[in-house]
């Protein structure tokens, strides 16, 4: 139950509430059936997590995230990252059963990441894929793959058992900058480009689910 207010405190009642007296979650959602309201709401993020890039493009990460691991179903799940950047990336986490039917086998972690050549190239070439078809707002240019998982006792998962963009950012903010780091390491994975340093057409083979968002 969520009570009419704050005990003496109408500055935080008025933060918490809107006019109308509904409480303000701070969750981003949508219509699973824009057709068929009765159908309910599907969780996209925090509002909070949203960020604006260098260029001033606004970034809604839930929209992003949500876009990205349609695209690209190897992925478990994924942190967007970009917040006074010129571009937007991702840490991301490794969807073991997909890797295994993809790759043959899942690729074994070099300390924080996991880095492996065809996991390389084909995660350069769904990116590309999926960056073609997404609009400015939605492409994500770079990726590290996390070899440890997001730690409930730190944090990094919330009590409703989502992945805490923020706190999981902050607690592994080497990654990050690791991801934008200049010449790209080894392990950073780029949009398009193949483990020999080249950059690819954005093609690829396999491992693309159907019905991806974009915004």
């Amino acid at each position: 139950m969520v009570t009419p207010g704050y005990l003496g405190r109408p500055d935080l009642t008025a933060h918490a509430f809107d006019a109308g007296g509904f409480y303000r979650s701070g969750d981003a959602a949508e219509p699973a059936d824009p057709a068929d309201p009765s159908a309910g709401l599907v969780f996209r993020g925090r509002i909070a997590e949203d960020f604006k890039l260098l260029t001033g493009t606004f970034v809604r990460v839930g929209a992003v995230r949500a876009a990205l691991l349609s695209a690209v179903p190897i992925l478990a799940d994924a942190v967007i990252t970009g917040e006074n950047r010129s571009q937007a990336g991702a840490l991301a986490w490794l969807n073991p059963a997909e890797a295994g039917r993809l790759l043959g086998q899942v690729p074994p972690p070099r300390g924080e990441v996991i880095s492996d050549p065809a996991l390389s190239e084909l995660l350069a070439g769904a990116l590309a894929e999926h960056n073609q078809a997404a609009g400015s707002a939605a492409r994500v240019e770079r990726l590290l793959v996390m070899a440890r998982p997001a730690d409930l006792d730190a944090g990094e998962i919330t009590d409703k058992g989502y992945v805490n963009q923020r706190r999981v950012l902050d607690r592994r903010a080497a990654l990050v900058d690791l991801l934008y780091a200049d010449p790209v390491p080894a392990e950073v994975i780029v949009a398009g480009k193949r483990s020999g340093g080249k950059r690819s057409g954005g093609k690829r083979s396999g491992g693309k689910r159907s019905g991806g968002n974009t915004v």
